[in-house]
């Protein structure tokens, strides 16, 4: 439906190996209602990750600074 969040669900890797999912939200642009702007990211009990290297996929935990990597990421 147009106008809604969308949600998905990826795979990131922290630096163990270890793999972690991570939710993926989109909020639509306000007036295009098709268009979707950029992702936020969550994950446990919906702790913000930010992503601090587009080209690698890096994404950061906000509160514990943690980093996981996105697996296929195509940046």
């Amino acid at each position: 439906m147009p106008g809604r969040y969308t949600h998905e669900q990826i795979a990131a890797r922290d630096d163990k190996g270890e793999r972690h999912i991570v939710m993926v939200r989109r909020s639509p642009i306000p007036g295009s209602p098709h268009l979707h702007g950029p992702p936020h990211y969550t994950w446990n009990d919906g702790q913000v990750l930010h992503l601090v290297d587009a080209k690698a996929g890096i994404i950061e935990c906000a509160l514990t600074g943690q980093r996981l990597k996105i697996e296929d990421w195509r940046g």
